[in-house]
């Protein structure tokens, strides 16, 4: 009896085997053409008087809109995203050299192929800032599963050529999913602060090759990139 209770207590002693395990990373980039644009703009006003900065930047935004509703803009594709009113002082601080008025409109659109003739529509109109452009595709969601999908299988692979040169195989499945990240879109500009946007730069998932733009336009659309990249762990032998 003795014997039988004191196995299981030397089996508890023996230390336990290490599992061996490899993480790794998978990446996947889907390239897709635009399908939307938007366009941030903005209104400044420079006068002596307030009340005249004030109602001549009111001028100018209803004229931009104006102008984005010929074009076939939507309302609901229209939207004001920033406001703001100041003075600026000369080198003493404290006298007023002029006041100031900003206002950024921003507009959707859904036919990307308008985007030289809108933009040059509302400066005409009287915007005075392009604050920025950004490429967008509608079908996110679809081409971010699809290019998880693509980095899963990414990772599976990447798992299986380094455990082979190391002399080792993969075991099973994967035992963990460590975390997930997704990127997608282009944006070029800055602004003033403040808004959705604030001041930005052009982001780490633009590719601006190809020529979607057409050989009649100056911008060429070329394609988006929606990436995706997970972190795995697979068990080896």
């Amino acid at each position: 009896m003795k014997a039988i209770l004191l196995l299981p207590l030397l089996l508890a002693a023996l230390p336990a085997v290490a599992q061996n395990t490899i993480n790794v990373t998978g990446d996947a980039e889907v390239k897709v053409a635009p399908d939307q644009v938007i366009l941030n703009l903005g209104v400044e006003v420079h006068s002596k008087l307030l009340e005249e900065a004030r109602k001549e930047n009111d001028r100018r935004i209803r004229a931009v809109r104006a102008t984005a509703a010929r074009m076939g803009i939507a309302d609901k594709d229209v939207q004001t995203d920033f406001i703001q009113l100041g003075i600026q002082y000369n080198n003493d601080g404290i006298t007023p050299s002029y006041y100031y008025t900003r206002k950024s409109i921003v507009l959707t659109l859904h036919e990307v192929d308008k985007m030289e003739e809108v933009l040059a529509a509302a400066v005409d109109a009287g915007a005075t800032h392009i604050h920025g452009v950004e490429f967008q595709t509608t079908k996110m969601r679809e081409y971010r599963d699809q290019a998880r999908v693509m980095a899963v299988k990414a990772a599976g692979e990447k798992a299986r050529d380094m455990a082979s040169a190391a002399g080792m195989r993969v075991v099973g499945g994967p035992v963990s999913i460590v975390a997930a990240q997704y990127g997608g879109g282009s944006w070029y500009g800055s602004g003033w602060w403040g808004g959705n946007r604030g001041t930005m730069a052009q982001n780490s998932f633009v590719n601006a090759s190809g020529d979607a733009g057409g050989p009649q336009g100056t911008v060429a659309l070329g394609r988006i990139s929606v990436t995706a990249s997970v972190s795995m762990q697979f068990n080896l032998q």
